[in-house]
């Protein structure tokens, strides 16, 4: 179930960002160049698969609304890294370093926040999901937009929440 949770949020770029890009390429605008629609991918990504793990938790809706609300500003960092970071856009350097980094703090969220205790392995785990993630992302910018694009966020998210599934362990509140 968790898995599935993983593959719709990630199906959301589709169906939040695709219109977007169809409609910068029909008008010749910049509507599509907005950065609304990517935090909108990582607050349903935080709704459907960090979110969950706090709802045994005291406060539960509130944890979850933070959990929501670093989902954000950790997909806006990553981004930022890959486009204006030290490294070239045009290498894997900045998606495997931006993908690793950034599964690595949802995993760091989740055990701070949420009933959530790390075991043996959740950091590698999450580091190497991430990496590989980055990498499928930097593929997709090869392989161009639209429909190839969501293949970046279906493999770093699916990858991303087994990462938490395998390495997570509840405590009790």
């Amino acid at each position: 179930m968790k898995l599935a949770l993983a593959a719709i949020s990630a199906s959301s770029y589709w169906w939040i960002e695709f219109p977007f890009d169809l409609l910068d390429d029909w008008s010749g605008s910049a509507l599509g160049n907005t950065h609304w629609p990517l935090h909108t991918i990582a607050v349903i990504f935080g709704v459907l698969v960090m979110a969950p793990y706090a709802a045994a938790s005291r406060m539960p809706l509130l944890r979850m609304l933070a959990m929501c609300v670093v989902s954000a500003l950790i997909y806006f960092l990553a981004i930022e890294f890959v486009t204006d970071g030290p490294f070239s856009y045009n290498t894997i350097t900045p998606y495997l370093i931006s993908g690793g980094g950034a599964a690595l703090l949802v995993g760091l969220t989740v055990v701070v926040l949420a009933p959530c205790k790390a075991a043996w392995g959740l950091f590698v785990l999450c580091l190497v999901a991430g990496v590989i993630g980055g990498a499928a992302f930097e593929d997709s910018v090869w392989l161009g937009s639209g429909f190839h694009e969501i293949g970046g966020h279906l493999t770093w998210q699916v990858l991303v929440c087994l990462a938490l599934h395998l390495g997570l362990r509840p405590t009790s509140t």
